[in-house]
């Protein structure tokens, strides 16, 4: 048992703190999530039947539900700062603050409207996973990753242009 939380752990915390590092203290809450991972894990291994998928697309479910609870929370709470620092960091105004938490917000609904697969495969090569990592992680070849990125792309930057808000908002970033 032992072996098997140490060869996922790292795996599940990458992912976790990909999806939740958007979020206000996400990197914290990805920890917890990843340890929320790891016990659900072990709670159904007994149960677990091997249908030809990889182990890591098991594991990847279990996260992603994981993730999305957190997800819920966290539009559900502020977080509470217990003191100020003293000391203040040069940082962006706070007028570039509200509009990277508008693209922010903006960029969650449009992948959200995105199938799950397609979703995932984004997400998690926008983390830095490789195609491989990726299509092991989900049960895809590396190749079907590559495709469903593709696909992702061109369904988001559809999206974008179906909307004059999005299409304005990600002019400079996307190429439509």
């Amino acid at each position: 048992m032992n072996s098997l939380i140490t060869a996922i752990r790292p795996l599940v915390l990458k992912y976790c703190r990909a999806r939740l590092s958007t979020y206000a203290g996400g990197i914290d809450a990805a920890d917890d999530v990843a340890q929320e991972t790891c016990v659900a894990v072990l709670k159904v291994l007994p149960r677990y039947q091997d249908k030809g998928a990889p182990f890591a697309a098991f594991v990847y479910a279990i996260a992603a539900n994981k993730v999305a609870d957190a997800q819920r929370g966290f539009s559900r709470s502020a977080v509470l700062v217990d003191e100020f620092p003293e000391q203040t960091e040069p940082s962006p105004t706070p007028e570039e603050l509200a509009v990277a938490a508008g693209d922010i917000r903006s960029a969650t609904l449009l992948l959200n409207r995105l199938p799950d697969r397609m979703r995932e495969v984004l997400v998690l090569r926008a983390g830095g996973s490789s195609a491989d990592m990726v299509g092991e992680r989900l049960g895809m070849s590396a190749n079907a990753v590559r495709v469903a990125q593709h696909r992702a792309t061109v369904k988001l930057r559809q999206l974008i242009s179906e909307s004059a808000e999005h299409r304005e908002q990600f002019s400079g970033l996307v190429r439509l």
